[in-house]
């Protein structure tokens, strides 16, 4: 009898974001997805946050191959740290997905993976496992479901998917595929669950095309549109409006100047080099003969649409009659800062087109009638909702039991559960802590909850250096020197700040002789805190700093 089979969850639960699950199979480890999430304000400082595997360098022999579903970030943007640690693991993905990847891993020269490609409808057999993909529609082509044929029964992993009758690339959702697995029987279901609690069906991708040439043919000046980097079929359906409209189309950003021409050199964009101009020819130009496509979809403060909005984009400036076209989704915790800039936008004078008040986005996910018709498709016997916050997680359980899942076999998990199958039987296993790993700047890991705790408080209550003189018993010589900065405003800190040297070289000679320089520090820092608490309310950072004479 072979070992049970065990579906583990390092992220990508309970989020959108840092997506990653390893399937084990006979001791054998296979990774599905290694994805990122972006920091929000909460963050302070926070370039990236990675899934936590620190538990996989303890099982590095076992550990057998990656498998990248797409090529968004939230699924392979963590691939260049998971390869510093395991440099020699093949990662399998479709065509795009690994140009991508390798457009991202020449950042990284020191790198050099074991890219291998596979192609939808396909299966191969790796070691102990048994795999075979399946072509999903989604708002990067060339994405894909996984199916693990195991010992124990098939596990179905969805990815991110949709069911787009009339896809840009005529390449839908392999309905007849699904089915035939679930007339072979799927012992459990991993499905994304981004839409769940969405009504119907999303639009098909389509209706955004018909939209932009009517936003085209209706402007007079320059037309920007903003949309993901990664969402080739959108920007193909900008270069056919910019063509139609007799304009020349610039590409504006570090990721859009990326992935533009390799997906165009892959087959799944289609332009001429005389219909893309360079950004320095923009401003050469009539202003109603361009059309920018740029990054900065989700207010991104370096981005192009937000120094645009600002007006202090370095070679594009904004003018009254100018429109701007934001052909994307707002991402949650992003509404703030999309709203700066769509209200930037409008100072310059602009007409700015966003969804809510025209057809300029349709979601990459499946919405809950969708989800009902897959269900039904698939049939699972058991079923974990994935890639959600956890209200959407619910609501895609619900999903699979109005369809026939039976209510014990189905699991809303979390970061750090375990799924064991066992003959077709599934039940949760033993939980893990899944941690997070944080990169800021070179550092990766080297920042934790205590850092970003104290980051916090440095932002919202302000720090307090205490420069304390001590002779060579560890006794006050003269008054401590107080300084703050953004406890409170500086024309009225003068008399606060000797307030507060008085109490504390009170505090430090009550004390008297102490011959320990960790007591008259910890001393410093309590006197300083209840002072502050007393005076003003606030919980200032204390930092003393000890000067032996």
């Amino acid at each position: 009898m072979s070992p049970p089979v065990r579906v583990s969850f390092f992220g990508g639960l309970g989020e959108i974001g840092r997506n990653m699950a390893s399937i084990e199979v006979d001791g054998r480890l296979a990774i599905v997805d290694v994805g990122l999430i972006f920091p929000d304000a909460e963050h302070h400082g926070i370039d990236l946050i990675l899934p936590d595997w620190s538990l996989l360098r303890q099982r590095r022999a076992d550990l057998h191959c990656v498998v990248i579903t797409h090529g968004h970030e939230d699924h392979m943007g963590a691939l260049p740290f998971f390869l510093r640690e395991f440099p020699s693991v093949p990662i399998y993905a479709t065509r795009l997905t690994l140009g991508l990847i390798r457009a991202k891993l020449e950042e990284y020269p020191e790198i050099k993976p074991d890219l291998r490609e596979v192609d939808a409808g396909e299966r191969l057999t790796t070691g102990p496992f048994d795999i075979e993909f399946v072509g999903v529609t989604h708002s990067i082509p060339d994405g894909l479901a996984v199916a693990f044929h195991t010992p124990h029964g098939t596990i179905l992993h969805s990815g991110d998917f949709k069911l787009d009758q009339t896809p840009i690339d005529d390449k839908p959702t392999d309905l007849p595929h699904f089915s035939q697995l679930g007339d072979d029987g799927v012992a459990l279901l991993l499905a994304d669950s981004t839409n769940a609690d969405t009504p119907g069906h999303v639009p098909t991708e389509r209706m955004i095309g018909k939209t932009l040439r009517e936003v085209f043919a209706a402007a007079r000046e320059r037309i920007v549109v903003t949309t993901f980097a990664s969402h080739i079929h959108r920007v193909q359906q900008v270069i056919d409006a910019a063509i139609d409209s007799e304009r020349l189309v610039c590409f504006v950003g570090r990721s859009m100047l990326r992935n533009m021409p390799i997906a165009r050199d892959l087959g799944y964009l289609g332009y001429d080099d005389s219909q893309v101009i360079d950004l320095a020819e923009v401003e050469r130009l009539p202003r109603d003969r361009t059309v920018i496509v740029c990054t900065g979809s989700q207010g991104e403060p370096y981005a192009a649409l937000s120094l645009m909005a600002a007006g202090q984009h370095r070679q594009v400036s904004l003018e009254p009659g100018d429109t701007v076209i934001m052909a994307s989704s707002v991402i949650p915790g992003n509404e703030h800062a999309i709203y700066r800039s769509i209200n930037g936008l409008f100072r310059q004078g602009a007409d700015v087109v966003y969804k809510g008040i025209a057809d300029v986005h349709v979601s990459g996910h499946a919405a809950a009638d969708e989800l009902r018709y897959f269900h039904n498709i698939v049939r699972p016997s058991a079923f974990v909702p994935l890639h959600g916050e956890y209200r959407h997680m619910v609501a895609h359980a619900r999903i699979a039991e109005e369809t026939g899942t039976p209510h014990d076999q189905v699991f809303v998990c979390e970061d750090g559960d375990t799924i064991v199958l066992t003959d077709g039987v599934v039940h949760r296993g033993d939980r893990f802590e899944p941690g997070v790993v944080f990169v800021d700047g070179l550092g990766v890991g080297d920042v934790g909850n205590a850092v970003l705790r104290d980051r916090r408080q440095l932002s919202s209550e302000g720090i307090c250096v205490a420069v304390v003189t001590l002779d060579q018993h560890s006794r006050l010589v003269g008054t401590p020197e107080v300084v703050q900065q953004g406890i409170i405003y500086e024309p009225e800190q003068s008399i606060l700040l000797e307030q507060a040297a008085k109490a504390l070289a009170e505090e430090l000679r009550l004390i008297g002789d102490q011959g320990d320089l960790a007591v008259v520090r910890g001393d410093t820092v309590r006197a300083l805190g209840r002072f502050w608490r007393e005076a003003t309310g606030r919980r200032p950072v204390i930092l003393p700093v000890l000067v032996e004479v």
